[in-house]
């Protein structure tokens, strides 16, 4: 059943700061009829560069090339760390190092219903020693590369450089969660 909910008053019983909500003002909003949560990483590489996967495709959202922090669902029963320690296995191939808690973005997508909770990481990878990787079906056709960015040029590009209204909702996600990181972590995290 989809409700009418208004974001900026959902309570959220984290003991982590919530550092975003975000209202998708881009598709026509019909209710919300669940709430996903996920675990989310800014990777840094052992050059202090931020690993994104460039998106590029169509699925049910339309044309989409875009970047995307690295991360997804949390299972039943599972850690949101544990959980990020698994997605960028099977996404990237890496090992997450030195994982820290940065905090949630609450965001909508109207398209498809949904509130997501995404819990934002950041966490170290060794880009010299890769791992297997085990991408879904859907990961392998969506997934074109891994791209490492400076961590100013990625936020440039996560909040000027969307094409699309999914590359949008996606990229303002990642670009408040990058810019939460740069302006009040970077000397927390050294």
């Amino acid at each position: 059943m989809k409700t009418d909910i208004d974001i900026n008053k959902i309570k959220i019983d984290v003991s982590w700061p919530i550092i975003g909500r975000l209202k998708d003002e881009l598709y026509p909003y019909d209710g919300y009829d669940h709430i996903r949560y996920t675990a989310r990483a800014l990777c840094e590489n052992e050059q202090g560069l931020f690993g994104f996967l460039h998106i590029k495709g169509e699925d049910y959202f339309g044309k989409r090339d875009h970047l995307e922090t690295c991360g997804g669902g949390v299972e039943e029963n599972e850690l949101f760390d544990v959980a990020l320690e698994r997605e960028i296995q099977e996404e990237m191939g890496y090992e997450a190092k030195d994982i820290r808690l940065l905090g949630s973005v609450l965001d909508c997508y109207n398209l498809i219903n949904r509130i997501t909770l995404s819990t934002f990481f950041h966490c170290r990878v060794d880009t010299r020693e890769k791992i297997e990787m085990s991408r879904t079906e859907e990961e392998q056709i969506l997934i074109s590369e891994i791209v490492w960015l400076d961590p100013l040029a990625a936020l440039d590009r996560l909040e000027n450089q969307a094409k699309s209204r999914c590359d949008k909702l996606v990229q303002a996600r990642d670009a408040l969660a990058l810019r939460y990181y740069l302006e009040n972590c970077t000397e927390l995290l050294k």
